[in-house]
């Protein structure tokens, strides 16, 4: 990387080269706010050290935000776990199913680049990184590159004041959860010997995540907390499923390195109409599981709560 360690860094981390501390460092300083936006976070090691800072800040009177994912990438790190533990230690959370961006905003510094919030990225990946030190460069550009990620937080919150306005027009968790899956349905095609509706299937996924996840933030914001952990385990299970639809398609049956129209192999088919008979099983058994659930009864969730309280701060 290049640049001045008192100013600015920025360019390719490579492997090996630790920014554990500068990350770390950039928590510690901040002394009015903190905003962090990521994909991935780790529970683990220097991972757990960031937010230990986090919550230190947090407890005493710092506002903190995090902006993930309803779905985090990490093996460690199951959402209901990162949500608990955010609003437990007063980290307010926001959830954003498109955001894929990674930053560390306090008044102070900026850092934003390719890196997750875990050790690995920080020490072992090559990654792409800039860390501003912005409290001691030029006034004019500090304001602009904070009023860039601050515009982005103010949308995010307003989006939230507005869902809450909105929850009425809602027909009903369960039953939005269940139309919303039963959409899903046909968007995973079955393969016959042309491969145009694997296509299909492999350009409806993000169409489908996002489905997911849309599901996921509504029992955020509506359900308690027994409900969200519920329909997260629940819509985990069949995003699983179809990622192994997606790739066994992409691996077998179309990429872009495959020119055939239909596939021959019957092997290749029924393989992949097997995985596609799970998937129906598996979203048929949690549409069944979360009509059951009718009788769960669906109080506000006093986690949210608390979490738009720590929002608005």
């Amino acid at each position: 990387m290049i640049g001045n360690h008192h100013y600015s860094t920025w360019g390719l981390k490579d492997s090996g080269e630790d920014i554990t501390n500068d990350i770390i460092d950039i928590a510690t300083n901040a002394t009015s706010f903190i905003v962090a936006a990521g994909y991935n976070f780790s529970f683990r090691h220097a991972g757990m050290m960031f937010f230990n800072e986090l919550t230190h800040k947090a407890n005493n009177g710092i506002p903190v935000i995090l902006i993930v994912p309803p779905h985090l990438a990490g093996q460690y790190n199951p959402q209901p776990k990162l949500i608990n533990y955010c609003i437990a230690n007063n980290i307010g959370v926001i959830l954003n199913k498109s955001n894929h961006s990674k930053w560390l905003l306090t008044e102070n510094d900026l850092y934003y680049g390719s890196s997750n919030f875990t050790p690995t990225s920080w020490r072992d990946r090559v990654e792409v990184v800039t860390i501003h030190r912005h409290r001691k460069i030029f006034m004019n550009w500090k304001r602009a590159t904070i009023l860039d990620f601050r515009l982005f937080i103010q949308r995010e919150i307003a989006d939230i004041n507005n869902k809450r306005r909105n929850m009425h027009l809602y027909p009903g968790l369960i039953p939005l959860t269940v139309n919303t899956w039963n959409n899903i349905k046909p968007l995973i095609r079955r393969l016959n010997p042309s491969i145009e509706k694997v296509k299909e299937t492999l350009e409806n996924y993000e169409t489908v995540e996002l489905s997911l996840y849309f599901v996921i933030e509504q029992w955020f914001i509506q359900a308690n907390q027994e409900g969200i952990e519920i329909i997260y385990s629940m819509s985990y299970e069949i995003l699983e499923i179809i990622n192994n639809i997606c790739e066994y398609a992409y691996a077998n049956i179309y990429n872009e390195s495959i020119k055939n129209d239909e596939i021959q192999n019957k092997e290749v088919i029924d393989n992949y109409n097997n995985l596609h008979d799970k998937f129906i099983e598996v979203i048929d058994q949690q549409i069944l599981t979360v009509e059951k659930l009718g009788n769960m009864k669906q109080r506000r969730s006093g986690l949210y709560e608390k979490n738009v309280g720590l929002i608005n701060v």
